[in-house]
């Protein structure tokens, strides 16, 4: 078997054995063979890399830099890896596997179905090198050029595909296209004209709609005459009900544009955002640091410096008073900068979230959601606002839901509405959500627990056991939190005896001491209980909504001492009760 590197989604270098090849995964050592990979002849000059790579260097240190890379990556892909021939470096595929390779040979060779299945995710996603912005222009320009290359793959395998009476595979083909270019008339179209050839015209006019809006939301423009008339054929039929298009999303002034490569870093340090665990938001705090530096009046990179600050504090990745002082920072160096922009007024909620302001919150996501409906962001805060902040959870459910409506691609906004369902006892709905987190996400942290908490709730024990197996597997560092999250699903399920014995095994590990709470209240050791949530500091964001509703401790509710912590998570939080 040979070294192989994935270029194509998530960066990965792994050997013969699946063994990931840390040592070749340094930075510039990526960039050096994506460099590679991705010319013409899998071949490129010294001189080419040395300006992309180590433009601040003078040349004899950029080229002894360079010469060290090579060195690494030889020891570690094989000799023959990489190759010198006077000033040109080439890659050898006899030794590495490359997906960049292999996806452009399938493309030279027509062989479409190789070509999508090869492109998984954005060339280099999430990817950048510091203190090399020609290298990071040149990647998007990459990016760009692949991912159309994908998208007309797909088009054409819909086409072969069609042409040999396969019209249910040819509808997904079309899916892929315009999944990839989503506001790609032509795209949309051969899916359109696919969907209606099929019969399948409830599919068909849910894609219609869903593309009308993104044009009209997006771009602020409507579909062209030839996408418009093909609509009108494909609905010209009597029961057809009339599109409906919202209204494009109201768009703040601007004080200023960014280059795209500030833009694609931004980008990329959403995404990591968006997974909330402790490794992502560092890496997010970094790309939007650096977008930040290459152009300081760029908004939404002090958001996001704001907001990630925001969720280190509020998930205890950091101390509080620290994070509210950078959060505070950012977001008062976006407001500076443009007060009309939604997001600048989603960070300032958020910190106000995080200094336990509920109405001046409350007020300033209602101020993101009039500047732009579809902040999906501003929602979720919004309802962690009104369920928090004030007890609503009616109302927080209903904004959660909108969030998790507009986008239905992130785990966290699932998995939150899974959350609150669980707290309003509606467990069905709850794992209909949860299920979907961790589908979308299998490393989404609160969704192995979230599940196995609903499952147990609804006599399930096989889900119970695989969920936490695999976040076990996962995240080996939540081990002891997990296990007292089994230890309480299990005894829920009635084995205390086995719930006993794993809540015992979670308290020797650095366990949330409400987790622990949660497991011997479980079990109905009362005081064991109380012993742990005397210890809680309860500045975990969801640590109040678990004292006020989680059904876990109905049973020392009534409690004396447990009342006298629920007056201290008061205190801490300040609740503004309506």
């Amino acid at each position: 078997m040979l070294n192989s590197i994935n270029l194509l989604g998530p960066v990965s270098l792994t050997g013969p054995e699946g063994k990931s090849l840390r040592r070749a995964s340094q930075q510039r050592r990526i960039a050096l063979l994506a460099l590679v990979a991705s010319s013409p002849g899998e071949s490129i000059s010294r001189d080419r890399v040395l300006g992309l790579l180590w433009p601040d260097r003078d040349e004899r240190t950029a080229r002894h830099l360079l010469a060290d890379s090579v060195y690494v990556l030889r020891q570690t892909l094989g000799d023959s890896a990489i190759t010198a021939a006077g000033e040109t470096l080439r890659l050898s595929s006899d030794v590495v596997s490359i997906d960049v390779v292999e996806f452009r040979r399938a493309l030279t060779e027509h062989r479409w179905s190789d070509a999508v299945q090869l492109y998984r995710g954005d060339f280099l996603d999430g990817f950048f090198v510091r203190n090399a912005a020609d290298f990071d222009r040149w990647a998007m320009s990459e990016r760009d050029r692949l991912r159309a290359a994908a998208t007309r793959a797909s088009s054409l395998l819909a086409d072969s595909l069609r042409a040999t009476g396969r019209i249910s595979e040819a509808v997904t083909a079309a899916e892929r296209a315009l999944e990839l270019s989503p506001s790609d008339e032509p795209s949309f179209r051969m899916l359109l004209d696919l969907l209606v050839a099929s019969s399948n015209r409830p599919r068909a006019d849910a894609v219609s709609r869903l593309f009308i809006e993104r044009l009209a939301s997006d771009l602020g423009i409507s579909p062209s005459v030839q996408t418009t008339e093909m609509l009108r054929r494909a609905r010209a039929v009597e029961t057809a009900e009339p599109i409906v298009v919202v209204a494009p999303r109201r768009r703040a002034r601007q004080r200023g544009e960014i280059d795209s490569v500030t833009a694609g870093i931004i980008v990329q340090g959403r995404h990591h955002w968006d997974q909330r665990t402790r490794s992502s938001m560092q890496r997010a705090i970094t790309y939007f640091t650096r977008a930040t530096e290459r152009d300081p009046r760029a908004v939404e990179a002090w958001c996001g410096l704001a907001d990630s600050w925001v969720v280190m504090g509020g998930r205890a990745y950091a101390p509080v008073d620290i994070a509210i002082e950078r959060a505070a920072a950012s977001a008062n160096r976006a407001l500076g900068i443009d007060d009309a922009l939604s997001c600048v007024h989603t960070s300032l909620g958020g910190l106000n979230i995080m200094r336990r302001r509920w109405r001046e919150a409350q007020s300033e996501f209602k101020s993101a959601i009039e500047i732009d409906p579809h902040n999906a962001d501003a929602r979720h805060w919004l309802s962690m606002s009104l369920l928090t902040g004030f007890g609503s959870r009616d109302e927080a459910v209903r904004e959660q839901t909108i969030a998790a409506d507009l986008n239905p691609v992130l785990s966290m906004n699932i998995g939150v509405l899974g959350w609150q369902r669980y707290l309003r006892g509606e467990y069905n709905l709850s794992r209909s959500s949860m299920e979907p987190a961790l589908d979308l996400n299998a490393d989404f942290e609160e969704g192995h627990a979230g599940l196995a908490r609903v499952a147990a709730r609804l006599g399930d024990e096989d889900t119970v056991m695989r969920t936490i197996g695999d976040g076990l597997a996962r995240h080996g560092e939540l081990r002891g939190d997990l296990l007292a999250e089994q230890a309480s699903a299990l005894a829920v399920l009635g084995d205390k005896r086995r719930a006993r014995r794993l809540a015992l095994e979670a308290t020797a590990h650095q366990t949330i001491p409400l987790n622990l709470a949660l497991a011997w209240a479980s079990i109905g050791d009362g005081d064991r209980a109380m012993q742990h949530l005397e210890r809680e500091s309860f500045f975990v964001y969801w640590a109040p909504q678990a004292l006020w509703w989680d059904p876990r401790f109905d049973q020392i509710r009534e409690e004396v001492r447990f009342k006298r912590v629920l007056e201290r998570v008061g205190r801490v939080w300040s609740p503004e009760w309506q």
